[in-house]
């Protein structure tokens, strides 16, 4: 079973007029029950490294929160930029040693204003645009574990109109995520075609400091949100997560 580690980045509710996030970004980590104890024994290992105890104890923060990282503030204030820069890709190696896939999508937030103003499209109105970019998030991920299926069968096997579930996905998310929760809610509830047959039908919320898959998932956002922002300056994280063959999918909401 993959467990999708769900977070965000850019989150401005229903408003788009943030010039410092054009973008909303939802990103899911895809982590084989079998890897995730011993990920979470290299991430408590690594804290340790760098902070000399264990997360949540002796002034160690229990969540890494990737803004405080990047700009060197709350817990990280005294950190110099190489310190953060190793504990970042320390993160990241965790990642790309298991090559775990990360699918992301991503709504421009100009481009929501734009199609919502148009005269006659009433289509983009009363959308909140977090919720349009995870529902290409969740068909990202159904032709994924789709992908994954024909990868396992046979041609005859694919010509059949039903395929056997080989690989099911249960989603999670951190408990601030209000938007993940209200989103999955909503497809959930309805008969759409959008959600996979080989995803269960809820969703756990758990705190993200208690959840590993959920703080790197929400570095992962975070890098990405920065790359979209600027693709033409340097960016080593993103690089080393898509060249370390993490990064699948970055799957633009499109608009009409």
């Amino acid at each position: 079973m993959y467990m999708v580690f769900l977070s965000e980045s850019g989150l401005t509710g229903t408003s788009a007029n943030d010039p410092n996030q054009p973008h909303h970004i939802h990103a899911g980590l895809l982590v084989q029950e079998s890897q995730y104890i011993s990920m979470c024994g290299e991430y408590d290992a690594l804290v340790r490294r760098h902070f000399g105890s264990p997360p949540g104890s002796d002034g160690v923060p229990a969540g890494l929160n990737p803004r405080h990282i990047y700009q060197g503030t709350g817990p990280f204030r005294t950190w110099q930029p190489e310190q953060r820069g190793e504990l970042i890709q320390d993160c990241l190696s965790i990642l790309i040693r298991r090559e775990v896939p990360l699918l992301v999508s991503y709504i421009s937030k100009a481009d929501y204003v734009d199609a919502a103003t148009t005269e006659g499209n009433p289509l983009y109105g009363n959308a909140d645009p977090s919720r349009l970019a995870f529902s290409r998030f969740l068909l990202a991920l159904t032709m994924f574990l789709d992908e994954n299926v024909m990868a396992q069968m046979n041609p005859d096997d694919i010509m059949q109109s039903v395929w056997d579930v080989r690989d099911y996905a249960m989603l999670m998310a951190g408990a601030e995520s209000k938007s993940i929760s209200a989103a999955m809610a909503e497809f959930l509830g309805e008969e759409s075609d959008t959600v996979s047959p080989s995803m269960y039908d809820d969703l756990i919320v758990a705190p993200p400091e208690t959840c590993v898959g959920t703080q790197l998932a929400g570095i992962c956002a975070y890098i990405v949100r920065r790359w979209l922002q600027q693709p033409g300056a340097a960016h080593n994280y993103f690089n080393a997560l898509r060249d370390g063959r993490v990064v699948q999918v970055i799957y633009p909401y499109q608009f009409d």
